[in-house]
């Protein structure tokens, strides 16, 4: 696995998720695999949360990269 790849698939402490989501009682943690055409737009969309979020929640330096098969965290 590349650098770049590693940088782009950081994890976010279980703290920032129960902070983004308000509080620990308050949210699920989605783990969504990339797949073929996805954009961060089109995840977006399909849970309902923003690509400002998508980035913040994932550390993702580059929004407009993201590869088949690495795993998002969505906060619901």
């Amino acid at each position: 696995m590349s650098e770049e790849m590693k940088n782009v698939m950081n994890e976010v402490s279980v703290e920032e998720l129960e902070n983004a989501a308000g509080g620990a009682a308050d949210y699920r943690r989605i783990v969504y695999v990339v797949k073929k055409g996805d954009t961060l737009t089109k995840i977006a969309h399909r849970y309902g949360v923003t690509v400002d979020n998508l980035v913040h929640w994932n550390a993702i330096k580059n929004r407009n990269l993201i590869v088949v098969g690495q795993k998002l965290v969505i906060v619901k």
